[in-house]
């Protein structure tokens, strides 16, 4: 009796949870720049992009049940949330936007990003090395 086992090794928890982080982040800079640019649009309210929270919910919802792609459907269903700050205003206009905020919020951003990009191209490169038995 011959035992077959699958698994497509692109499809794993990890690599869900950094594409998952990486689309939050992508997300974020785009709300970001979209402020940003509308920092002189009488009335325009700054805007957020949140998914940490909901992320690590539903990791801690769906928490080692032993059901692999169930898991990783509900890392790849979480929707990253936008909100509006209605309430605060930074100019006579009414505009939201604090530029100085946003800069440090892009910068940040920007460096998460980074950061998580590095860590999934670390993450295949050790995939490559498990499969190919090489260090390179």
């Amino acid at each position: 009796m011959e035992a077959h086992f699958s698994m497509d090794w692109l499809d794993s928890i990890p690599s869900a949870f950094l594409q998952k982080d990486l689309d939050g982040l992508w997300a974020r800079q785009k709300v970001i720049s979209d402020n940003m640019a509308n920092i002189e649009t009488p009335g325009y309210k700054e805007k957020n992009i949140s998914f940490e929270n909901q992320l690590k919910s539903k990791i801690d919802s769906i928490g080692g049940n032993g059901n692999i792609p169930d898991e990783i459907n509900g890392i790849e269903d979480t929707k990253p949330l936008m909100t509006e700050n209605a309430r605060e205003t930074y100019r006579a206009d009414n505009s939201g936007v604090d530029l100085e905020q946003q800069m440090v919020s892009m910068a940040r951003t920007s460096l998460n990003y980074s950061y998580s990009l590095q860590t999934m191209g670390d993450y295949f490169t050790r995939l490559k090395a498990a499969i190919t038995g090489s260090s390179k």
